[in-house]
């Protein structure tokens, strides 16, 4: 018990590192020191005590030793520190795009504490017997990995608060924008999708616009990978890290998001159940939605997370709202009607997938149609939904035909956004994330399977990709080296409005004309603080 009362309170400063916005009291920290520790003295400590039980039957001097032994403390000591070391590693690695640099090397110090305190241990353990104050030299040794693992939390540099606005900043936009996410997609499915005339509009505008893959945000976490699509920001800025959040209110009043993993199942790192879940946040970092909004444009948002709010907003449908799968064309659903017989277990699946997605589309471009907006952003799902189920392996399947119908929708969407938007719109098409093919041994795995599936998954954080196209836009131009938060810094710059310093992108000038280049400076503000009632706060960009 007491071997695991060292390891809770060892683990205490990690799960603190994972919140950099966090800074309790004295007296609240002292009851997290009391809860992790007590957490990891019946947990820990009991996993700890029936594993001596059982080696004790193996080992019976184990069984015949009375009183403390230290011999055995340094022996149930090392995988408590093992546990440590592994948990401080990998969480570092679990959280490279999350994570405030200072806090993840703040870990990697705390896992090398731990590993040379667990391979001092081991020599001790298989060295010669314990000598005179064993015991207290023991607890000190324990104690002293502690202290140090607390210090090093203690000593991680507090994230710095976003500058702040003095005067209002007055920039006035140019242009009108079609922003358009489509989740799930990649140029390995898009571009033979175009070859092979699935996607006539896009496949026409092209040539005419900019294009490149886009580093994702890893680890994969849709939520924060989206607010970083359009705040530009990392997610560490932006807040948003996860779609689940939990509130703590005995350690601090707001929401955190991410926790320690380790061998034990979630949320129960944080001790007692003296936690309730929280709604998803929202970011600390104005949208592009808000930042346009900001200089008085019209915006139109849809499809996006609770937190968007324009002019109007289009929520993402529910499958009571949408019209269903009878409404759609009735061509469209023949051609489908053989894959969908093909894979009765998927069928209704994608029937709902479709039909969402069409009601989607169909209600914004009703909405552009009657109420004209500036700005449209809309996110559309479809792609990642059907392509982990109908990915075939085997070229010609019928699976394929739900694909090559899931493109020709989303490319007829496009276009019916881009003539209700007009034609000298700046187009922006991305996906904030793609779907990577399985590994060898997946293939190896499901070789036998029938019908052989590709599996693709967003878990490993594939690249998705950006297409820009309109005024401003160099065209037939193949970008390199652009990453997610790249988009909206971009974006503000062909809408001649001024990039935040705090954002992670950088402006892609490989997309820019020469022109454009030559006429409009790169502007600069401090950051773009998101405002709750829609607009960017304290700025006003018109």
């Amino acid at each position: 018990m007491v071997a695991g009362a060292f390891a809770g309170a060892a683990l205490a400063p990690l799960q603190l590192l994972l919140w950099p916005d966090v800074s309790p009291p004295l007296v609240k920290l002292l009851v997290a020191f009391v809860a992790w520790t007590s957490w990891g003295a019946l947990w820990i400590g009991g996993s700890l005590f029936a594993f001596a039980e059982f080696a004790s039957l193996v080992v019976p001097y184990l069984g015949a030793v009375k009183g403390f032994s230290v011999g055995l403390w340094r022996w149930l000591m090392i995988p408590v520190g093992l546990v440590v070391t592994w948990a401080a590693w990998w969480n570092r690695e679990e959280t490279r795009d999350l994570l405030l640099p200072d806090n993840r090397q703040g870990l990697a110090y705390a896992g090398s504490l731990a590993a040379l305190f667990t391979i001092t241990l081991l020599v001790l353990a298989i060295g010669r017997r314990p000598r005179r104050n064993a015991l207290t030299r023991a607890l000190a040794f324990a104690s002293a990995l502690v202290t140090c693992l607390w210090a090093v939390w203690a000593l991680t540099p507090p994230p710095r608060p976003p500058a702040a606005f003095g005067e209002a900043v007055h920039f006035a936009p140019a242009g009108r924008l079609l922003f358009v996410s489509w989740e799930g997609t990649d140029l390995p499915w898009l571009l033979p999708a175009m070859e092979r005339g699935d996607m006539p509009f896009l496949h026409k505008r092209w040539e005419t616009g900019a294009w490149g893959q886009l580093r994702t945000v890893r680890p994969y976490t849709r939520s924060a990978t989206l607010a970083t699509l359009v705040t530009g920001c990392a997610p560490a800025v932006h807040g948003v890290l996860g779609r689940l959040s939990y509130r703590v209110p005995w350690l601090t009043d707001q929401p955190v998001t991410l926790l320690l993993a380790g061998p034990w199942p979630s949320p129960h790192q944080l001790p007692w159940r003296a936690w309730e879940r929280a709604s998803g946040l929202a970011p600390q970092r104005a949208t592009l939605w808000q930042v346009l909004m900001a200089t008085g444009l019209r915006v139109g948002v849809a499809g996006w997370p609770r937190y968007a709010r324009g002019a109007w907003t289009v929520p993402i449908p529910l499958s009571a709202e949408a019209a269903g799968f009878a409404a759609l064309d009735p061509d469209f659903k023949a051609a489908l009607e053989p894959a969908l017989r093909s894979a009765p277990d998927l069928a209704d699946d994608a029937k709902s997938s479709f039909a969402l997605a069409a009601a989607l589309g169909s209600s914004t471009v009703n909405r552009v149609s009657t109420q004209p907006v500036d700005a449209l952003a809309i996110d559309c799902e479809l792609a990642a939904h059907l392509r982990p189920l109908w990915a075939a392996e085997e070229p010609g399947s019928q699976r394929e035909e739900v694909l090559r119908q899931a493109a020709r929708l989303l490319d007829e969407q496009l276009r019916s956004l881009w003539l209700a938007m007009g034609e000298d719109t700046l187009l922006v098409v991305v996906s904030p994330y793609g779907l990577a093919p399985p590994s060898p041994w997946q293939r190896l795995v499901h070789l036998g399977g029938s019908p052989r599936r590709w599996h693709v998954s967003p878990t490993d954080s594939p690249d998705g990709f950006v297409f820009l196209s309109g005024p401003g836009v160099r065209p037939a131009t193949r970008l390199t080296g652009a990453r997610l938060a790249d988009v909206t810094a971009t974006v503000l710059y062909l809408m001649d409005l001024p990039v935040a310093r705090d954002m992670a992108g950088r402006v892609l000038l490989d997309a820019v004309d020469e022109a454009r280049a030559a006429s409009v400076p790169l502007r600069l503000v401090p950051s773009y603080p998101a405002d709750r009632s829609g607009g960017a706060a304290g700025v006003s960009v018109r």
